[in-house]
C-alpha cells in the first residue's frame, strides 16, 4: 500500500484528476442519498413508528380517493376499539394578545389522544387528558419549544400563565420538547378540538387523523373493521341538515388506512429517487472515465508488471499492486465526497427549494456514511478490476513484443476502451433526455395561466376576527369592509380583495353543488366542487377576468341576495359554456335557497399549476340560509392587495397602520407576495431541472472528456503508422476521416444504446411530466442531434492533429 502511495504521489496529474472526477459523484450521490434515507427510510421520529397509519376514506360515489375525518366517523372508530387509540388534528391560526403587538400564530388543534399515539411527552406540565378535550371545560394551552422560549424566555413559570388567544384567557398546561414536530407542519401552539358528540352530525369531513395499530395488528384487520363499521354512522349520528340516509349511502364511503410516512412526505417520493438514481448513473459515468485512465497507466506498465512475474511475484501481489492504487484514491475520494455532501447539505436545508419534508432530519448519519463508504468501495473495485482482468497476468515475450520498437497498437487493446466510451455515451443521452423532459415539463407549466396575472406586483395576507373580539358578525363584516377601504386609499393600491382562499396558498374547502336544471334521482349525493368565500374585487385583485356575467357588488353583500359566481370549468361542466350559465341557479344543500350565477370567471390553477383546475363555486362573503346557519359571515379571509408598491419601503407598515385604525387587536398574518406561492407551486420541478441538468452536464462533459481522450491516445499510439501512411502519400483528410470515422462509430453506437435505455427509463418519470409525453420526439431528436455534433467535435479535434502528423518526426521518434 505503501508503495502505491508512492506512485500515486509521483503522479499527482492523474492522482489529482482521479480525486476531483470521483470526490464530486460520490459526495452528489452521498448528498441524495442524505435526502432520500432522511425523507423516505429512516422512520418516523415517534415511539414503534411501523405502528402508525394514517385514516382516510375513499369515497367512489364523489370520486374521490382520499377523503378526510369527520367527527362522526372518529367518535364511531374511537368507540369500537378499531385502534389502539385514534387521534384527530388539523392545522389552524389564531389571534394572540396581550403580550406586546397582537399576532396571529399557527396551531395545532388535536383530539386528546393525538399527542400520545405519537408517543410525545411534555417537557413541562402536561398534555390534554380526556377532561381538557371535553365540551364546557376551562380553555387551555399547550406551547411548543419554540414559542415558549421566544415569548416566555424559557420560564419554568410559564405553565400556569395565561395566554389570550382570540380574546379569550388560556391556561398553559405544558411545554413540548425542544425539536417536536407534527408531521410536515410546524405549530407553535396547541389546542384542544372540544368537541360535543351531541352536536356533531354526519358530515364535515374537515379533519386529518392518525391512529396506533393495535400490538400485531395490521393495517388488513383496521381497515376490514372500518368497513364494517361505516355503515352504522348513520344509525349513531343525525344526517346533516338537507341530507338523507340515501346520500350517505350513495357516497359509498370506504377505508383509506395507510402508512403514516405516506402522509408526511407525500409526493417528494417519486422526484427523489429518480435524482438517487441520476447521480448514480453520474457515478458510473465517472467510474468508466477513470477506469480508461486506469486502462492506460496499466498499459504502460506491462513491461514491468512482466519483469515482475518472470521475477517470481504471484499473480495476488500483481492484483494487490494495481488494486491498491485504486482504493487508495477511491477512499481518499470518498472523504472528499462526504466534506462536499456535508456542506450541500447545509445548503440544502438554508435553501429548502422543494419544501422538503423532514427537512431538520437530513444530515449525515451511520447510514449515510455506510452508503459513501460502500459506493467509495464499489466505485474502486469497477474502474480498478479492468486492468487486473488484462493485466494481472502479464506474459513476458507478448509484453516486450508489444512494448517493443516498432509495435503499433493493436484492436484487441482496445476494445475495454471502447466498451467504457459506449456506456459514457448511452449514459450521456439517457440524463440528457431526462433533463429535456424535465425543462420542456417546467417550461409547460410556465406557460399556463395560474388564473391570476402580475404575481409579483399583489401582496397577499391573512386577517382572523374571531367572536372573542367582535361578537357581531355583522360588525365583523364590517370591520372587514372598513379595512379593505383604507388599505385602498393607501398612495398606489390599485384595487384590494377579499377570499377565504388565495389561489395555490393551500386552503381548499370543498362541498356539493346542487343545480336547479339538473336535478338528480332521489338519494343521489350530488358533486363535490371546491367553494370559496369572496368580496368584490377579489378576481381585479389577482388579476382574473370576468368571462360572462359581472362580479358581486357590496350591495349584494349588505343585502344577502342569493347569488353566485361559477368558475369557467364548472359552468362547462353543466352548460357547454359560459354565457348559458347565466340565470342559473345552485345551492349548498338541498334544504337551502337556490342562488343565481350572475357571473363566470376563468379557471385558477388552485392544486398547482400541473394539475388540473378545479371547478369552483364562488359564494359571497356574508349570506343567509347557508348549511344550517341562518346568517352565514366569513370572519377569516385573506386579503389580495394589487400595487406597485409591494416590495416599497413601509408599505407593509402602512397596511398594518390601516388596520389597526380600525381595531387595534387584529393582527395581519400570513404576509406574501402572490409570487411566492406561485413559485412554490414550481419548486419541485425547478428543483428536478437543477439537479438533472447538472448531472447531465457533468456526465456530457465526462463522456467527451472519454471519447476525446480515446481517439487522442488512439493518434498517439499509432503516430508512427500515421506517418508512414502520410510518407506514401495519404493525405490529410483520409487520415483524419480514419480517426473520426472510429469516434463516430463508437458515439453511434453509444446514441443507440442510449435511446433503447431512455426509452425504458424514462416511462418511469412519467408522473413527473406535464405537458410532454416521455417520449417526446422533439426532446430525443434535439439530444440526439446536439450529443451526436459535440461527440464529433470531440472526435475531429486529435483527429485533425493526426493529420498534421509530420512523417520524419514519426519516424525518427520511433
Amino acid at each position: 500500500m505503501g508503495h502505491a502511495f508512492r506512485r500515486l504521489v509521483r503522479a499527482p496529474a492523474f492522482s489529482l484528476t482521479v480525486l476531483l472526477t470521483l470526490g464530486l459523484a460520490i459526495g452528489a450521490n452521498a448528498l441524495i442519498f442524505s435526502v432520500v434515507n432522511a425523507v423516505l427510510l429512516k422512520p418516523l421520529p415517534y415511539a414503534d413508528p411501523d405502528r402508525l397509519v394514517g385514516v382516510w376514506h375513499t369515497a367512489p360515489g364523489l370520486q374521490v380517493d382520499a377523503l378526510n375525518q369527520s367527527p362522526t366517523t372518529y367518535f364511531t372508530y374511537r368507540d369500537a376499539g378499531v385502534f389502539q387509540d385514534i387521534g384527530m388534528w388539523r392545522n389552524d391560526a389564531v389571534s394572540v394578545t396581550g403580550r406586546g403587538e397582537p399576532e396571529q400564530v399557527s396551531i395545532l388543534s388535536v383530539s386528546d389522544g393525538t399527542l400520545p399515539i405519537l408517543g410525545i411527552r411534555p417537557a413541562l406540565g402536561r398534555v390534554f387528558t380526556p377532561d381538557d378535550d371535553a365540551p364546557g371545560s376551562a380553555d387551555s394551552v399547550v406551547l411548543t419549544h419554540g414559542y415558549w422560549m421566544r415569548v416566555f424566555n424559557g420560564r419554568s413559570d410559564a405553565v400556569g400563565q395565561s395566554l389570550v388567544i382570540d380574546g379569550a384567557p388560556h391556561e398553559i398546561i405544558g411545554v413540548l420538547p425542544e425539536g417536536t414536530r407534527f408531521l410536515r407542519g410546524n405549530p407553535q401552539l396547541v389546542l384542544p378540538f372540544r368537541f360535543d358528540r351531541s352536536e356533531v352530525y354526519v358530515g364535515n369531513f374537515s379533519y386529518a387523523a392518525l391512529a396506533r395499530l393495535k400490538p400485531g395488528g395490521s393495517i388488513v384487520q383496521a381497515s376490514a373493521d372500518i368497513a364494517r363499521l361505516i355503515p352504522g354512522i348513520p344509525d349513531r349520528f343525525p344526517m346533516a341538515p338537507g341530507f338523507t340516509r340515501a346520500m350517505f349511502d350513495d357516497v359509498k364511503l370506504g377505508p383509506n388506512v395507510r402508512p403514516l410516512a405516506q402522509d408526511v412526505v407525500g409526493d417528494i417520493g417519486n422526484i427523489l429517487w429518480v435524482l438517487l438514481a441520476t447521480v448514480a448513473v453520474v457515478l458510473l459515468v465517472a467510474c468508466a472515465n477513470i477506469a480508461n485512465l486506469f486502462l492506460v497507466r496499466a498499459e504502460g506498465r506491462q513491461q514491468e508488471l512482466a519483469v515482475r512475474t518472470a521475477l517470481g511475484a504471484s499473480r495476488t501481489s500483481v492484483i494487490g499492486e494495481l488494486l491498491s492504487e485504486a482504493w487508495l484514491l477511491s477512499l481518499a475520494s470518498g472523504v472528499l465526497g462526504l466534506g462536499l455532501a456535508f456542506g450541500g447539505i447545509r445548503l440544502l436545508v438554508a435553501l429548502n427549494p422543494a419544501r422538503l419534508p423532514r427537512l431538520d432530519e437530513i444530515a449525515i448519519d451511520p447510514i449515510v456514511l455506510l452508503f459513501t463508504l460502500g459506493a467509495a468501495a464499489t466505485s474502486g473495485l469497477l474502474f480498478g478490476l479492468l486492468p487486473v482482468i488484462k493485466y494481472a497476468n502479464p506474459r513476458l515475450s507478448m509484453a516486450l513484443k508489444e512494448g517493443a520498437r516498432g509495435s503499433s497498437d493493436g484492436p484487441e487493446r482496445h476494445r475495454a476502451r471502447n466498451t467504457l466510451v459506449v456506456a459514457q455515451v448511452a449514459f450521456t443521452l439517457v440524463l440528457l433526455v431526462a433533463s429535456g423532459l424535465m425543462v420542456r415539463t417546467l417550461l409547460a407549466m410556465r406557460d399556463v395561466s395560474p388564473g391570476f396575472t402580475d404575481p409579483d406586483r399583489v401582496l397577499t395576507m391573512r386577517i382572523s376576527i374571531p367572536d372573542a373580539v367582535i361578537a357581531d358578525p355583522l360588525a365583523a363584516l364590517d370591520a372587514h369592509e372598513r379595512i379593505a377601504a383604507r388599505i385602498r386609499a393607501l398612495p398606489g393600491v390599485e384595487v384590494v380583495g377579499l377570499s377565504s382562499a388565495i389561489t395555490l396558498d393551500g386552503n381548499h374547502s370543498s362541498d356539493p353543488v346542487w343545480v336547479e336544471d339538473q336535478p338528480l334521482p332521489e338519494g343521489q349525493m350530488a358533486p363535490l366542487r371546491r367553494y370559496r368565500w369572496i368580496s368584490p374585487d377579489s378576481f381585479a385583485a389577482m388579476g382574473n377576468r370576468l368571462i360572462a356575467g359581472r362580479d358581486f357588488t357590496w350591495d349584494d353583500i349588505h343585502a344577502r341576495r342569493p347569488v353566485a359566481i361559477i368558475s369557467d370549468g364548472l359552468a362547462r361542466e353543466f352548460w357547454g359554456r359560459p354565457e348559458a350559465a347565466l340565470g342559473k341557479r345552485i345551492r349548498n344543500s338541498p334544504r337551502n335557497q337556490w342562488r343565481e350565477v350572475v357571473g363566470v370567471v376563468g379557471d385558477e390553477r388552485d392544486d398547482g399549476v400541473a394539475r388540473p383546475a378545479p371547478a369552483v363555486a364562488y359564494w359571497p362573503i356574508a349570506m343567509n340560509d347557508f348549511w344550517d346557519q341562518d346568517l352565514f359571515v366569513s370572519r377569516y379571509l385573506s386579503y389580495a392587495i394589487r400595487t406597485p408598491r409591494v416590495r416599497g419601503a413601509g408599505f407593509l407598515r402602512e397596511v398594518q397602520q390601516a388596520v389597526w385604525d380600525v381595531n387595534p387587536n387584529l393582527p395581519v398574518a400570513r404576509v406574501a407576495m402572490l409570487e411566492e406561492y406561485y413559485q412554490q407551486s414550481l419548486a419541485e420541478t425547478e428543483f428536478a431541472v437543477v439537479i438533472l441538468g447538472i448531472a447531465a452536464g457533468v456526465t456530457l462533459v465526462l463522456g467527451l472528456v472519454g471519447l476525446y481522450g480515446l481517439v487522442a491516445y488512439t493518434v498517439a499510439q499509432r503516430r508512427r503508422e500515421v506517418g508512414i501512411r502520410i510518407a506514401l502519400g495519404a493525405g490529410a483528410p483520409s487520415v483524419q476521416q480514419m480517426f473520426v470515422r472510429q469516434g463516430a462509430s463508437l458515439a453511434g453506437l453509444g446514441l443507440a444504446v442510449g435511446l433503447v435505455v431512455a426509452f425504458a427509463v424514462t416511462r418511469l418519470m412519467s408522473a413527473l411530466l406535464f405537458g410532454v409525453t416521455a417520449f417526446d420526439p422533439l426532446t430525443y431528436g434535439a439530444v440526439v442531434a446536439a450529443l451526436a455534433a459535440v461527440t464529433l467535435a470531440a472526435t475531429w479535434l486529435p483527429a485533425r492533429r493526426a493529420a498534421r502528423v509530420d512523417p520524419a518526426d514519426a519516424l525518427r521518434a520511433e
